[in-house]
Order: C-alpha cells, then sequence, then structure tokens
C-alpha cells in the first residue's frame, strides 16, 4: 500500500483546485473570442488594466460581456460591482466601443473622477448606469448626443452643478434618476427636461433642488410619468394643479418639502381609478397610500 503525505496531498489538491479555475478562465476567454474580435478583447484588457482591479478575477470581467455574433463587436458591458479603483479618464479605451447598446460600471470606485465628456462617443447606448460611482462635477452637455437612451442612472454620485441641457436631445428616454447626488439650484420652468414626453419614471429625490422655490407647473408636461420622486429637495408652496395631467402615476412623494396643506387637496385630484399598482403621497410629512388592484 503507498501512503501520501499530508503535504503532498495538499499540494495535488491545489493544482488540481488552479488546473480547473485556469480551464474556467481559459474556457470563459475562449468562449468570447469565439463572438468577438481579437481587438475587441485587447480592448476589454486595456481598460481593466487602467484600474486598480485586484478584487475582480478574469472570469469576473468577462461575465459582463456580449459582443454582436455578426460582427464582433462588444455590445453589452456590465463590470462587476466593486471591482475597479482609478480614475476615468478621457482617454480611457472604454470610449472606442463605439457599437455598445448597453454599458453599467456602477458600484465601482472612480475616485472622484468628473464624467468624460467622451461618454458621447458611445452614441448606440440604450442603457447608460452609472450610479454609486463618486463622480463629481456637473453631467457634461455632451450626454445630449446619447439620442438612442432609454435609460440613465446617476443615481448615489456626488453630481453638483444643476443644469439639465444634456438631456435637450434624450427624446427616448423614459426613466432617469438623479437621486442622491448635491444636485442644487431652482427648477426652471423652461427646463430642457419638461420636454422629455416619453419618460415613464423621473427621480430627484434626495438633492437641493428647491432652495425655498415651488414646484413648477410644467412637471404636468410629462403626462406618461408613472413614477415621480421629488422628497428631501427644500420644495415649497402647493403642488402645481397640473399633477391632476399625470393620469399615469402609480408612484408619487414629495415627502419632506415644505409644501403647503392645501396640497393634498390637488393632489386628490390625480385620477387615481387609472393606476394599477400603489399610490404613496407624502405631504408634510404624512403619507397617505391609496390602492387599486
Amino acid at each position: 500500500m503507498t501512503y501520501i503525505s499530508e503535504s503532498r496531498l495538499l499540494v495535488l489538491l491545489l493544482g488540481c483546485v488552479f488546473a480547473s479555475s485556469l480551464f474556467m478562465t481559459n474556457a470563459l476567454v475562449g468562449a468570447l473570442a469565439a463572438a468577438c474580435r481579437p481587438d475587441q478583447i485587447q480592448a476589454l484588457l486595456l481598460f481593466k488594466n487602467e484600474f486598480e482591479s485586484t478584487g475582480c478575477n478574469r472570469s469576473d470581467y468577462f461575465n459582463g460581456v456580449l459582443c454582436d455574433n455578426a460582427t464582433g463587436a462588444v455590445t453589452e458591458l456590465q463590470l462587476p460591482s466593486g471591482c475597479f479603483t482609478g480614475i476615468l479618464k478621457p482617454n480611457s479605451s472604454l470610449f472606442g466601443f463605439n457599437h455598445l447598446r448597453y454599458l453599467n460600471l456602477s458600484h465601482n470606485n472612480f475616485k472622484s473622477s468628473s464624467l468624460p465628456c467622451e461618454f458621447s462617443n458611445l452614441n448606440r447606448l440604450e442603457v447608460l448606469s452609472l450610479s454609486s460611482n463618486g463622480f463629481i462635477g456637473q453631467v457634461p452637455s455632451s450626454f445630449g448626443n446619447l439620442s438612442q437612451l432609454s435609460d440613465l442612472d446617476l443615481s448615489y454620485n456626488e453630481l453638483t452643478a444643476f443644469s439639465f441641457p444634456f438631456v435637450l436631445n434624450l427624446s427616448k428616454l423614459s426613466h432617469l434618476d438623479l437621486s442622491h447626488n448635491h444636485l442644487s439650484g431652482t427648477l426652471n420652468p423652461n427646463s430642457s427636461l419638461f420636454e422629455l414626453h416619453h419618460l415613464l419614471s423621473l427621480d430627484l429625490s434626495y438633492n437641493s433642488l428647491g432652495r425655498s422655490s415651488s414646484i413648477p407647473f410644467e412637471f404636468g408636461n410629462l403626462n406618461r410619468l408613472e413614477e415621480l420622486y421629488l422628497s428631501f429637495n427644500g420644495l415649497i408652496d402647493q403642488v402645481p394643479s397640473s399633477f391632476s395631467n399625470l393620469s399615469q402615476l402609480t408612484g408619487l412623494c414629495l415627502d419632506n418639502n415644505e409644501l403647503t396643506e392645501t396640497s393634498s387637496l390637488v393632489l386628490l385630484t390625480v385620477p387615481i381609478h387609472l393606476l394599477h399598482l400603489n399610490l404613496s403621497i407624502c405631504v408634510l410629512g404624512i403619507t397617505n397610500s391609496k390602492e387599486k388592484s
């Protein structure tokens, strides 16, 4: 009978684990190679190497990549959460993926980078999620070149300057989330925001957009809205009568502002009989929920 020492057995086990891991990684790269062009794979690796990514193994990285079977171009990129730390630079290889339709970089740490104007190179994007990354400054007006966008999520960053020129050409936008930033200023009734007639969901909560100003009447232009969140903004006065135009609302939250008691009367004019989900109305810290099954 042959005996194997504990140390020898451990070496063999570690060797098996390493070989298995290497096989899986090579299999993932091989699968990508079958669908993605070599230059696209090289660009993906270059992008990964722009950041500190010790918390991310190679297989995690490639799991979020999708290439077009016909062209071999990267069309979808979803990076693993918490993998990347560093500055997102204007010359990043990311901005060469001009066939991207879906990009999710959420929950990473780009070390208080500004949002590069070069995102506008990715003008085929339909979904862009950049939440929880520590981005600072303002949203570049060049984001207006992303005319195919339907979903834009910039929540949980440190964006400060408040202006909406970047939405001017985003006529297909249906979901916009700018919540939990440091946006400050007054909501301008002439803002391009109120021309987004396909908007279904708008979240501006947890900013400082009121500055002791009232809610613009023009919110009533967004008559396809299903969800509207304006909580924690310092808004004053009453809810405008135009809210009665928002007949598709299933979620409305205005809590932690300084709205008048007459606002509740205006909210009663919202035609809740058309709703199929919960409608939560929050005024003066009091929540009144109405539900229609």
